[in-house]
């Protein structure tokens, strides 16, 4: 993640321009500029020496749209199973310490959080990749669904850039009685086609 107060702040509000991707963030105007005390205490004296730093604080305000809740589904890193290949000398399953919690005594949602996405970046890119990343996208978004925010998702997986030689997946997410999607954007990756 970023941190907004450190970013150049442009004229615009539209966190597109800001950022250069389509998040559904809108940065407030800032507030006024507020000095923030604290306290140093490893003085080698002993003695804790107090400062204040003036900031100004901005804040970010929240938009009706799915872009962030597709964006956190998609790429953060869901826990790979017990069926899952690791990557070479990899014994680290990722995931997200919350979802070691949603149990159904603690939490009824079946969900995990992210997506499996992370485990085509290893390895050779072989012609199995893009069924996986489908699959991975696929089952990251199924929750939009479940939860009655979307009527239907459908997502494809293709080769794309100049040379076609980078993995990008297209999630298409439809709203009940529509039949243009609500959403609809193709993310690139790094994952690059073995040469043929």
């Amino acid at each position: 993640m970023f941190d907004v107060a450190t970013r150049p702040q442009p004229n615009s509000s539209s966190a597109a321009s800001v950022f250069g991707v389509p998040f559904d963030w809108r940065l407030v105007t800032p507030g006024p500029a507020v000095a923030y005390p604290w306290k140093d205490f490893a003085q080698p004296s002993g003695v804790p020496a107090v400062y204040a730093d003036v900031l100004a604080t901005y804040a970010i305000e929240l938009e009706d749209t799915l872009q962030t809740a597709i964006i956190l589904s998609l790429f953060s890193d869901r826990r790979a199973t017990e069926d899952d290949s690791l990557p070479l000398n990899e014994t680290d399953r990722r995931g997200w310490v919350g979802d070691e919690f949603s149990s159904d005594d603690f939490d009824t949602r079946p969900d995990a959080w992210g997506s499996r996405l992370w485990l085509c970046y290893y390895g050779k890119a072989g012609v199995d990749v893009l069924e996986v990343a489908r699959f991975a996208a696929q089952e990251s978004l199924d929750w939009l669904v479940r939860d009655g925010i979307a009527d239907r998702v459908t997502v494809t997986a293709q080769w794309a850039g100049e040379r076609g030689d980078r993995l990008a997946v297209r999630p298409m997410i439809y709203k009940p009685n529509q039949v243009r999607p609500v959403y609809d954007v193709l993310w690139g990756t790094s994952i690059k086609r073995l040469a043929q």
